[in-house]
């Protein structure tokens, strides 16, 4: 890592003492962003701020950005929202897993599709979204399984 001079290191201070301030609120704080590549990227963030590097508009741009992305994150109805997506998500999540045990797949099979789900529903408490993919994928999941079941309701 590069580090600047003093003169750099005043100068980042004077123009971006105020994100100094925020980056290190945002990472002194437990609940946000306990784990992850994230985290380490604002952390760099901040280290290349207090170490006098010289900041190009990108890097600013993406300061800017955690700072805002932070800042949502402390209003009360955004976390409302993020927890009923979460507790909706998960709920379905369960849903389909229980599918997923009438269906009687092989045991291969079903363990497959379980670590699926599971690594869906990690994600959904870590990061509270899913991606539109992930999302199809799980429709997909669940039309398959009622299929299967509504068939083999059939043959009884």
């Amino acid at each position: 890592m590069r580090y600047g001079t003093d003169k750099q290191v005043k100068e980042n201070q004077k123009l971006f003492g105020r994100r100094i301030e925020q980056l290190d609120r945002i990472l002194k704080d437990n609940t946000f962003l306990v784990d992850g590549g994230y985290r380490e990227f604002i952390v760099s963030m901040y280290k290349a701020l207090t170490s006098g590097r010289k900041i190009t508009p990108k890097m600013e741009s993406s300061i800017t950005k955690i700072v805002k992305s932070y800042s949502k994150t402390l209003n009360p109805e955004y976390r409302k929202k993020k927890l009923d997506y979460t507790e909706n998500t998960i709920s379905k999540l369960n849903m389909i897993k229980r599918r997923l045990e009438e269906c009687n797949y092989t045991r291969n099979y079903t363990n497959d599709k379980l670590y699926f789900l599971e690594s869906i529903e990690k994600q959904v408490y870590r990061r509270g979204s899913l991606s539109v993919k992930q999302r199809k994928a799980l429709n997909k999941m669940y039309t398959q399984f009622i299929k299967r079941i509504e068939k083999s309701e059939k043959k009884t």
